[in-house]
């Protein structure tokens, strides 16, 4: 036998013993291989006596999964989940959507608020870097119009009463969005280009507005408030409609 094994199974200098041996061997106060066998088999024993206990099947099937669910604080419908002040974040469809699926995967209600709580967190966190940007591109424009901000500001929204956009752009909170502005302003120089048009040239400029507002409307980053593309969406939105009735002043102008 080994050092610290004996010939007649008892343990001996365990010096020599492989890692961890020695110490496992003094805790357990194991004096020989006997004993060794001795804790194993009654170890073998107490768990299968465990299992026989607990009356654990081999498999689940789908009804003691929804009822250990259920222990475990599954609701009794996808309505039930409470998500408090963090639920009126999100739109009712949106809300539905996420309940569930919560329902559908067994989640409790804390598992659920978790979830919801980690979808907030990420949309704030885009909305933080959105502003970031939109704040940049004001202070750009403060540079590049000195003290005549102000006044540029005020020719932008003149613009916006004119085209009849004000009320819209208030609603979305556009209305002091720099990307807007610029945007307003360029738009000076289209209304009179407009009125140089011909009906047919502005009907045909009309259709194909329609059917960019319509394909945006339709868009997910539309619908979704927390969509990473929901801004540049809008202002996408907002300008197409200040484009229409453009056009649809023009078409006025040419009769």
């Amino acid at each position: 036998m080994t050092e610290y094994m004996n010939t007649d199974g008892s343990f001996g200098d365990m010096a020599g013993a492989p890692d961890g041996m020695a110490t496992l061997v003094d805790k357990k106060g194991w004096a020989n291989v006997e004993a060794i066998t001795k804790s194993y088999t009654e170890l073998e024993a107490h768990q299968g006596t465990l299992k026989q206990n607990l009356n654990l099947p081999e498999t689940l099937t789908d009804d003691m999964m929804a009822r250990i669910q259920t222990k475990l604080g599954k609701p009794d419908s996808p309505d039930k989940y409470d998500f408090g002040e963090a639920g009126k974040t999100f739109k009712p469809e949106v809300l539905n959507g996420i309940q569930g699926l919560a329902y559908k995967n067994g989640l409790n209600n804390a598992q659920a608020n978790a979830i919801v709580n980690q979808i907030l967190e990420i949309a704030n966190v885009e909305i933080a870097g959105e502003q970031t940007r939109i704040e940049a591109v004001e202070t750009a424009l403060k540079a590049k119009h000195g003290d005549k901000y102000d006044t540029y500001m005020e020719e932008a929204l003149s613009v916006s009463d004119t085209l009849g956009i004000t009320g819209t752009l208030d609603k979305t909170g556009l209305n002091n969005n720099p990307e807007i502005i610029e945007m307003l302003h360029a738009m000076k120089a289209k209304l009179s280009e407009a009125s140089l048009k011909t009906p047919g040239s502005l009907t045909a400029e009309s259709g194909t507005i329609d059917e960019k507002l319509k394909a945006i409307t339709e868009s997910d980053a539309y619908k979704e408030r927390l969509h990473v593309d929901h801004h540049s969406k809008m202002v996408e939105f907002n300008g197409l409609l200040a484009q229409k009735h453009n056009v649809q002043v023009a078409q006025v102008a040419a009769g």
